[in-house]
C-alpha cells in the first residue's frame, strides 16, 4: 500500500500498529482461558482446531470437520456422555446453526446451555461485527462456558 500510495505511510503504519496492538489484547484474552475451571468444549462441529492447539482446550465435537449431514447415534452419545462424565454445561454451536437440530442432545444433557461459537466461515448477521468483535464474543462464550 505505501508503494502505491506513499502519502499514506503514517496512516497505514499507524493503524496496522493499533490492529496488532488489538490483536495481541484480544491473543492476551485467550491464554487467559487456562485459568479456568475447565478445558473441554463440547460444541456441535469440530472448526477449532487452531483454537484447540493455540490455547491448550480439548474439544469433543458431534459433527467432524464437515458438519454437512447427520451425525450417527454414536457420535452423539460420545459428546452426550463427554458432557454428563465432565459436568459441561455449555453446548456450542455455530452462528447458523438452529438449537433445534441439537435438541436431543440437549435433552438428553439435561438441558446444557446453548452458546455460539463464530466460525467466521459466512458474511456474520449483525453488519457492525467483525473479525476482533467476533472474536471477542467467542472469548466471552468461552469464560462463560469453562467456568471462569
Amino acid at each position: 500500500m505505501i508503494e502505491a500510495f506513499p502519502e499514506g505511510e503514517d496512516t497505514f503504519t499507524a493503524n496496522a500498529e493499533a490492529y496488532m496492538a488489538e490483536l495481541v489484547e484480544l491473543d492476551q484474552g485467550f491464554a487467559t482461558l487456562s485459568d479456568c475451571s475447565l478445558n473441554e468444549v463440547a460444541a456441535n462441529h469440530d472448526a477449532y482446531t487452531y483454537m484447540a492447539e493455540r490455547y491448550d482446550l480439548e474439544f469433543v465435537t458431534v459433527h467432524g470437520l464437515d458438519p454437512e449431514g447427520e451425525p450417527s447415534a454414536a457420535d452423539i452419545e460420545k459428546v452426550v456422555d463427554r458432557i454428563n462424565d465432565k459436568e459441561l454445561t455449555v453446548f456450542f454451536i455455530e452462528e447458523y446453526t438452529s438449537e433445534d437440530a441439537v435438541a436431543s442432545l440437549i435433552e438428553e444433557t439435561d438441558g446444557v446451555t446453548v452458546m455460539t461459537l463464530y466460525t467466521m466461515e459466512m458474511a456474520p448477521k449483525t453488519s457492525g461485527d467483525n473479525y476482533l468483535t467476533l472474536m471477542q464474543k467467542n472469548l466471552d462464550n468461552l469464560k462463560s462456558g469453562l467456568a471462569c
